[in-house]
């Protein structure tokens, strides 16, 4: 079903890590027709390019021109390629997972990232997700939601998605990094992890996958003009 001709607006799913952000947006945008853009993804993009490069988060003069000189595009279906390079799979491995949020606290990578993503979502109707897309990148959006889950409940998910990429998970060590990831996204300077005023909060620790997508298609749906 395609809803976007001639109406611009756009869906923003910020939440926890682990809160099945990323799976229940892209779900939400192919039921609505429209573009998907996990910035997440761009954010461990930077992570993983950053260690490819030897840098660490302490390096920022480097890291700011790193991320300055790099070109992003997003295809129909919301897949992002960093200066040509697709690198969806290099971006889930536990290194990167383990040093996202020291690199995507730094200032200067969120103001070279948030443009961006502006620029991406107002090209047409999308559903955006990430940490802070209805309280910074996309305040003025038409529909906000904010995703949650217990800790145990994302840290089993977590594992699961690792197992299924055949990648080593552990769940205590999952667990540990689930809730020190949290610690640094709610308590960074810039850009951080908070539920806007006017999001509709949904804890999906006793939803099914089905349910918390059919919450959101079913609001948007009986909103849009």
């Amino acid at each position: 079903m395609d809803l976007s001709p001639g109406k611009h607006y756009i869906v923003a799913i910020d939440g926890v890590s682990g809160s099945g952000k990323s799976s229940t947006a892209k779900t939400v945008a192919r039921e609505l027709g429209i573009l998907h853009l996990d910035t997440g993804a761009m954010y461990r993009a930077v992570t993983f390019l950053a260690l490819e490069a030897g840098l660490s988060p302490r390096q920022t003069p480097e890291i700011d021109a790193l991320v300055k000189g790099l070109h992003w595009d997003a295809d129909a279906q919301g897949k992002l390629t960093v200066d040509g390079r697709d690198l969806s799979g290099d971006i889930r491995t536990a290194p990167v997972t383990a040093a996202v949020s020291d690199y995507a606290r730094i200032r200067e990578v969120r103001h070279s990232l948030v443009p961006v993503q502006r620029s991406i979502g107002m090209r047409q109707p999308a559903v955006v997700e990430g940490r802070d897309m209805a309280t910074v990148v996309f305040p003025d959006a038409r529909f906000k939601f904010f995703m949650s889950a217990s800790p145990e409940v994302r840290a089993r998910r977590r594992v699961m998605e690792l197992q299924s990429m055949n990648l080593p998970a552990d769940y205590a060590q999952v667990l540990s990094n689930l809730s020190e990831r949290d610690s640094k996204d709610s308590g960074r300077e810039h850009g951080p992890l908070t539920m806007a005023p006017d999001a509709i909060e949904i804890d999906t620790s006793g939803l099914t996958f089905e349910g918390q997508v059919a919450i959101i298609v079913s609001h948007v749906l009986k909103n849009l003009p």
